[in-house]
C-alpha cells in the first residue's frame, strides 16, 4: 500500500488591478518561496513545460523520496503530488505541510472534490490500489497508516524471501539495482533475515528503514539523511564534476549538524573520515571525526553500494556497470562515465503491445549503417549486433563500440567509448550483457 499526497485547487486573482497569475509566473513565485522557507531541505528544482502546455515545478526533497511535483495550467488550475511511502511520516507531514502553507502563501485555493484532499485534511490522501481514498487528520493516523503500509509491505517481501529472491530492494528509488549480501536493500543499509522475521512480526522494528519518522529535523533526521547519501549516491573515490562534489558536501554537512545536537547517536565515524579525504578539503569538524574513525573497528559492510557493480534499468532494459561511474539520466537515455570509458543506453518499446516487433526486423531496420564487418549475439529471443570503430571528431581518437540488442516488442542502443585499445573486451562483454529488464 503506497502512501501519496495529492490535492487539486484553483489560483486566485491577485494584485492592485486583480489578475490570475501565469502558470510561470505561479510557479516561479512557488520556486523562490520554497528556497526561501525550505532551502536547507532542497536538493534540486526546476520547471518544465510539458506537452498540454501547463508547467511543472519538480522539487527533490529528500535523498530517498522522488520529487515533489507542482502543475499549473493556462485556467489557473493547480495539482501537487508526492509519493511519501519510503521516507516516513516525518516527511508526510513536512510535505504537507509545505503545500498548506505555499497555498495560503500564493492565493492556491485547495479544492474538495473526489481527487483532492480538503484543506483540512492537507496531511495526506492515502491511496492505495483499487482501494477509496481515506483522509488522515492526524499525525498518530498518519504513523499508523505508516505502519500498516509498513506490514503490509514486509509480508510480502518475506513471502519473496521464502522463494528464494534475495537482495529485495525496499523503499529504493527506481532506475538503479543495488547488489547485497542482505536479504532486502534499503536506502539506509541491507537487512538481514533475522532483521526481516522480526520487522514481519511487528512492523515497528521497520522503523529504522525509514529516514523521517519524527517530525522533527533532529539529529537523527540529519544522520539518517546523510546516510541515505553515502549509501545509495557516493562513489567512493574522489568527485570528479560538479554535482558529484555538491552530493559529499550534502553528506558532510548533515553529519556536521547532527554531531553538536546529540553526539551519542551510532556516526559512521570510517566512512565520515573517508568522505573528508576524499573530498579533499579541510573539515572544520575533522578534528572530532578523526580519532574516532581510528578507533572504530572495521565494519563488515562499509557504507556504500555503489563499492560494488549496479545495475541500471532505462526504458525496459538493464546493464551491469561499476559502481562508481558517473551518471546522468534523461527521459531518453542514460549516460555514465569514469576513467577514460563512457557509456550511453537508450531503449524503448517496438511495434505495438498487439503487434511487437520481431528483433530480426528491428536490427535490420537499424543497424544497416553499422556495415559488414560487424559482431552478433544470441541469447535466447535476444538478438544483438554492434560494430567497434574508433572517432576522431574530438581530435583525440577514441575507440567506439555500436551496438544494438533487441527482443520482440523491446530494442536498445548503446554506444561505448573507451580511451585504451585493451578495453574491447571489456566493451564486447558489456554490450551482450545487455538485457530486458
Amino acid at each position: 500500500m503506497g502512501l501519496t499526497i495529492e490535492v487539486a485547487g484553483q489560483a486566485t486573482k491577485r494584485g492592485i488591478i486583480p489578475r490570475q497569475p501565469t502558470p510561470d509566473r505561479l510557479l516561479a513565485d512557488a520556486q523562490e518561496w520554497i528556497d526561501r522557507e525550505h532551502g536547507q531541505a532542497v536538493r534540486s528544482m526546476r520547471r518544465d513545460r510539458t506537452p498540454a502546455g501547463a508547467i511543472e515545478l519538480t522539487v527533490d526533497l529528500h535523498p530517498a523520496a522522488e520529487p515533489v511535483t507542482i502543475a499549473a495550467d493556462a485556467a489557473g488550475r493547480v495539482r501537487a503530488w508526492a509519493e511519501v511511502t519510503a521516507v516516513g511520516p516525518g516527511y508526510h507531514t513536512f510535505i504537507a505541510r509545505l503545500l498548506e502553507r505555499l497555498g495560503a502563501t500564493l492565493g492556491i485555493v485547495w479544492l474538495e472534490d473526489p481527487g483532492a484532499a480538503r484543506p483540512a485534511d492537507m496531511v495526506a490522501g492515502e491511496r492505495a490500489r483499487g482501494q477509496a481514498r481515506e483522509q488522515l487528520l492526524e499525525r498518530g493516523d498518519v504513523e499508523r497508516a505508516h505502519l500498516e503500509s509498513l506490514g503490509q509491505l514486509l509480508g510480502r517481501v518475506l513471502e519473496l524471501r521464502r522463494a528464494g529472491d534475495t537482495g529485495i530492494h525496499v523503499g529504493l528509488r527506481p532506475g538503479t539495482r543495488f547488489s547485497s549480501d542482505g536479504a532486502i536493500v534499503t536506502p539506509l543499509g541491507p537487512r538481514d533475515d533475522d532483521w526481516l522475521d522480526r520487522a514481519a512480526r511487528d512492523a515497528r522494528v521497520a522503523r529504522d528503514i525509514r529516514p523521517w519518522w519524527l517530525d522533527a529535523m533532529d539529529a537523527q533526521y540529519h544522520l539518517q539523511r546523510s546516510l541515505c547519501i553515502m549509501w545509495t549516491e557516493i562513489r567512493w573515490r574522489p568527485p570528479t564534476d560538479d554535482a558529484e562534489v555538491a552530493t559529499f558536501d550534502e553528506a558532510l554537512r548533515h553529519l556536521r549538524r547532527a554531531l553538536p545536537m546529540d553526539p551519542s547517536l551510532p556516526y559512521p565515524w570510517r566512512e565520515w573520515q573517508e568522505l573528508i579525504s576524499l573530498r579533499g578539503v579541510s573539515d572544520p569538524i575533522e578534528h572530532r571525526v578523526t580519532p574516532r574513525a581510528a578507533s572504530a573497528g572495521a565494519s563488515p559492510t562499509p557504507i556504500g553500494y555503489r563499492r560494488r557493480p549496479i545495475t541500471v534499468v532505462q526504458e525496459g532494459w538493464s546493464l551491469e556497470v561499476p559502481g562508481d561511474f558517473s551518471e546522468h539520466r534523461t527521459s531518453e537515455e542514460w549516460r555514465g562515465r569514469d576513467r577514460g570509458r563512457a557509456v550511453t543506453l537508450a531503449g524503448g518499446v517496438i511495434g505495438t503491445e498487439r503487434d511487437p516487433m520481431p528483433p530480426e526486423t528491428f536490427l535490420a531496420e537499424i543497424a544497416p549503417s553499422l556495415g559488414d564487418s560487424v559482431l552478433n549475439h544470441r541469447d535466447g529471443e535476444l538478438l544483438g549486433t554492434a560494430r567497434i570503430g574508433t572517432d576522431a571528431s574530438s581530435g583525440i581518437e577514441v575507440a567506439v563500440l555500436e551496438g544494438y540488442a533487441a527482443v520482440p516488442g523491446r530494442g536498445a542502443a548503446i554506444r561505448i567509448v573507451f580511451d585504451e585499445a585493451t578495453d574491447w573486451q571489456w566493451a564486447v562483454n558489456l554490450w551482450r550483457s545487455l538485457r530486458p529488464a
